[in-house]
């Protein structure tokens, strides 16, 4: 725990998120091999140093991703985006904590009142009675109170040119992981690539 709090004191110290692949994410890449599992404190220097993180990523777009806001020694607080529907995508802000200096897990954060939604075909914001009816709509189909799967991550590469990290996600449920749930994760360290992305249903 030590150790996770004082590599947090350097990433919010000295590396700025937007400003590209930076030195602390780089020294964390440069000490770790190909199928390695990462620790979490290491994880949580990449999760500063990205701009998004994309989940299962198909050309220009993410089955959903993450934007990293905040990390400290216990956990991390991150904005998700990805499609609700055919036709309208979501946002919203949930909390996550971390065990054993490997794993982030759920706690059950009741991210709903965070949610903010657009139309897919034209990006229009969804506000007011309609934005309040897809809540509802969100209460009735999940319960974030039940939420506390865990997750941990493999290195995977990187590629210097396109200035991205690869990574295998793990998928814990009950502590159980079944590879069929695993996820490549692409982290997006170049600004302008990671706004240009988006999601496919």
């Amino acid at each position: 725990m030590r150790r996770l709090a004082l590599l947090l004191v350097l990433v919010m110290g000295s590396a700025v998120p937007g400003l590209g692949q930076d030195a602390q994410s780089q020294a964390v890449i440069d000490k770790t091999k190909a199928g390695k599992l990462i620790p979490i404190s290491d994880v949580a220097v990449l999760m500063m140093g990205a701009e998004r993180w994309c989940y299962n990523q198909q050309e220009s777009n993410c089955a959903w991703s993450d934007i990293y806001l905040a990390v400290d020694a216990n956990g991390a607080s991150y904005e998700i985006s990805n499609p609700w529907s055919e036709e309208t995508d979501i946002s919203f802000v949930d909390v996550a904590e971390f065990r054993e200096d490997r794993y982030i897990c759920e706690t059950g954060f009741d991210w709903v009142p965070s949610v903010r939604a657009y139309e897919r075909d034209d990006g229009n914001a969804i506000e007011g009675r309609a934005l309040a009816a897809l809540k509802a709509e969100i209460y009735g189909q999940i319960a974030p109170a039940d939420s506390d799967d865990c997750f941990d991550y493999q290195y995977q590469g990187q590629d210097k040119a396109a200035e991205t990290v690869t990574l295998s996600q793990r998928h814990y449920v009950d502590g159980a992981t079944d590879p069929s749930n695993n996820s490549v994760v692409t982290l997006h360290f170049n600004k302008e690539t990671a706004d240009a992305l988006g999601w496919y249903w």
